[in-house]
């Protein structure tokens, strides 16, 4: 991973993980967004100590208001800015916002020189980070989107459908099971940055932490920018398995939902939630005649 150091923490933390998201082939040019819900206190010392007569920009209305946010600071990557900048030019790429006026606006308080601003789907991923704060009882913090291959590559050979997909990736990787037991949730194809699609993402991230944007990317969620990252590698490798096994003319065996379910009992306290997805769906009851 490449060096690098900053006066802030956090975009050092994240700054080498955006840039190997670019390496990685998840992040061309200005595709894909990152944002990092900051501990208040920590990042308010941060910002007093290291950069005291930096103006706060004047307050921006959010699409969709978010009160259950109101006051957090994010460190959100810049509309039009390129991953593989970010330990180049870390002021340029990032800044750092306070959701203000009760949930309706946003300030951003550092970063974006040359008069840049959070990326045009940072309402969606307020959307995210609300939906999943109160899902994970605060433990998630960071939002990464990537365009990554494999995974888009999918929603154009499998159906768009969450369990049909997360199946054909647990039955790849005896990992996959452990890591995202929560599956992976598919929004159908909607235009990027809308308030269209940050509603259909926030219904899927009721359930899960990652959700495919079909035709487009994955979305996901998790505590810290290495474990979103890590998370957002797992799934992209089991992609790249079953894309092969696709194309190798589609599988003539898998890992059995038996032994899919004994992984889960055995590693039941590492994972974050019990794996629903594996469960046969509820089939609606006959209805009776009626006389």
């Amino acid at each position: 991973m490449t060096s690098f150091s900053h006066a802030i923490p956090f975009v050092q933390e994240a700054a080498p993980i955006i840039r190997l998201c670019w390496e990685n082939g998840w992040n061309e040019a200005n595709g894909g967004n990152f944002s990092w819900r900051l501990p208040t206190d920590e990042i308010t010392g941060v910002l007093a100590r290291r950069y005291p007569n930096v103006a706060r920009g004047a307050a921006t209305p959010l699409p969709q208001p978010q009160p259950s946010l109101d006051g957090e600071y994010f460190l959100v990557t810049g509309t039009g800015q390129f991953f593989r900048h970010a330990t180049e030019y870390p002021e340029q790429v990032f800044g750092i916002v306070q959701i203000v006026e009760g949930g309706t606006a946003c300030q951003t308080v550092w970063g974006f020189e040359n008069g840049g601003r959070p990326t045009s789907e940072f309402a969606t991923h307020l959307v995210g980070h609300a939906t999943r704060k109160r899902i994970s009882g605060g433990r998630e913090r960071v939002v990464l989107h990537c365009h990554v291959p494999e995974f888009i590559a999918l929603s154009f050979l499998m159906p768009l459908d969450s369990r049909t997909l997360t199946l054909a990736l647990w039955e790849k990787m005896p990992e996959c099971i452990v890591i995202f037991p929560d599956g992976v949730r598919v929004v159908p194809p909607l235009l990027p940055g809308t308030v269209k699609i940050a509603e259909a993402s926030a219904r899927e991230l009721e359930k899960g932490r990652v959700i495919s944007w079909s035709h487009h990317g994955i979305f996901a969620s998790e505590e810290s920018p290495e474990k979103v990252f890590t998370l957002v590698e797992t799934v992209e490798k089991a992609s790249g398995i079953h894309r092969r096994v696709l194309s190798a003319g589609g599988p003539k065996r898998g890992i059995d939902k038996a032994l899919l379910a004994e992984l889960a009992s055995y590693f039941a306290k590492m994972m974050v939630c019990p794996p629903d997805l594996l469960e046969e769906p509820a089939r609606d009851a006959a209805v009776e005649p009626t006389e």
